[in-house]
């Protein structure tokens, strides 16, 4: 990132993890109804450290040139609400679109005949995430949504 700012980079923005617990992979163990919370306490300490991190940065380089695009709070609040106020809601919001028949397979695998061993939802549009680990295009705008208005003040 000091290289970057060196070539005369402007604004710098780092993502911070989103809630790694929410991920279907982690929710799929209580039916996706809840958020595994000791992967996201792990999730949370990690974020803290890079804030840290992107604070000393910003004293080195006698600016405020790095900034952290909050992903993690900006997830937590589409998914608490289930959604943007006017935008998509997700019902399930913890439950894949695309998901293997059974633990044996995931999104997109086939057997040895060629043959889907997977399943897709009716609508896309209307899941928060597409697979295990994926938001849809839904999912990214509902977090982009949520995110904007922070986002413009620290890129700005």
């Amino acid at each position: 990132m000091k290289r970057v700012n060196k070539l005369g980079a402007k604004k710098i923005a780092v993502t911070a993890l989103e809630p790694l617990g929410c991920l279907p992979q982690s929710t799929i163990l209580n039916s996706f109804q809840q958020c595994n919370a000791t992967e996201n306490i792990a999730v949370d300490l990690h974020n803290s450290l890079l804030q840290q991190a992107v604070a000393k940065l910003n004293n080195e380089t006698m600016g405020s040139t790095f900034v952290i695009l909050d992903l993690f709070s900006s997830f937590n609040s589409v998914l608490a609400s289930k959604g943007v106020q006017g935008s998509t809601r997700f019902e399930t919001p913890l439950k894949p679109c695309c998901m293997g028949i059974s633990n044996k397979y995931s999104c997109g695998s086939m057997n040895v005949k060629g043959e889907k061993m997977y399943t897709v939802c009716n609508d896309p549009k209307s899941a928060f995430f597409w697979d295990t680990v994926h938001p849809t295009e839904a999912g990214w705008h509902a977090v982009y949504t949520n995110l904007k208005s922070t986002l413009t003040q620290k890129i700005l």
